[in-house]
């Protein structure tokens, strides 16, 4: 009878961690097991086609996730995915002269909830791509990447603090 106790136990104690592993431990799972334990990001807002970009960053063992997407209010966002988190970080990308937040940075939408508001440049008709790491001194810097209205493609970096508001990086990509 103590050795069924034992069992159980155990029996219980393994399928917590089975479904520890398989839940939280992001695309770990996937690499041992293949495609049908796919790490799944869920969008309960994404508009049909919506998907704009992704792009990875790692912060300590961790893979953050950065997902940009069409939402179905017409707004694109970039949401971050942690590995066992259950708080959202989010940015929203709203039109040139909107109103946009006063600290670029996502720390605000943790404590609050909502979306952190970040300007699209001037003109930009279409984003591109995403692009979210770290800095030298440890910053976490944004990069947005458009087509603009004159057919210039621009890369413009946003950081995080309210000084840094006041100064505007550019890239700008074209073909030889």
């Amino acid at each position: 009878m103590v050795y069924i106790k034992w069992a159980i136990i155990l029996f219980v104690i393994w399928a917590l961690w089975l479904i520890w592993f398989l839940y939280f431990s992001g695309r770990t799972p996937s690499r041992l097991l293949g495609e049908w334990v796919a790490q799944v990001l869920t969008v309960s807002n994404m508009a049909e086609e919506g998907f704009v970009s992704l792009s990875f960053d790692k912060r300590g063992t961790a893979t953050v996730k950065d997902l940009t997407f069409m939402a179905t209010d017409w707004y694109v966002y970039t949401r971050e995915y942690r590995d066992v988190s259950p708080f959202e970080w989010i940015i929203r990308w709203v039109p040139y002269g909107q109103e946009t937040s006063l600290i670029q940075s996502r720390a605000i939408s943790r404590w609050t909830g909502g979306a952190v508001n970040l300007e699209i440049p001037e003109g930009c008709i279409k984003i591109l791509w995403v692009d979210i790491g770290y800095s030298g001194s440890n910053e976490r810097v944004k990069n947005l990447t458009c087509k603009k209205d004159d057919g210039k493609i621009i890369s413009k970096e946003y950081r995080e603090w309210f000084i840094d508001r006041f100064f505007e990086w550019y890239l700008e990509i074209k073909a030889k």
